[in-house]
This record gives structure tokens, C-alpha cells and sequence, in this order.
């Protein structure tokens, strides 16, 4: 990340606003991202979001 690689996880996208929070979970065999994020479509209520992770080569996550 220091020579500019990596992504945000999670960014923001669409009603989803304000991620962060972030923690890491395994449940039945699979790793999962919850974060809370605020729901633009429901005046900025804050929500949990919850996605599964992948492993890349090299280690690097990605979400689904």
C-alpha cells in the first residue's frame, strides 16, 4: 500500500454512505466484512452491512 496498491474496503457507494467500523468474521468456513454504513434512502440511518471476503494472490481481499 505504501507504492500506491490496495482498495478501500468498503467504500461508499450509491445509499450506502459513511463506511467504516470495519471487523472481520469467519462463519461456516467463509470470512465476512461487517461494517456500518449510513443509509442515504432512510435519512442517514446507520445500518450494518455485512459481505463475504476473497483472498487474492498475494493476499490482498476483495468483497462480493
Amino acid at each position: 500500500m505504501l507504492e500506491g496498491g490496495g482498495d478501500l474496503l468498503p467504500a461508499g457507494h450509491g445509499r450506502h454512505v459513511g463506511t467504516g467500523g470495519q471487523s472481520v468474521l469467519r462463519d461456516e468456513g467463509r470470512d465476512v466484512l461487517a461494517y456500518r454504513y449510513h443509509d442515504a434512502d432512510d435519512e442517514g440511518t446507520p445500518k450494518l452491512g455485512t459481505n463475504t471476503l476473497n483472498w487474492r494472490r498475494g493476499g490482498w481481499p476483495s468483497v462480493q
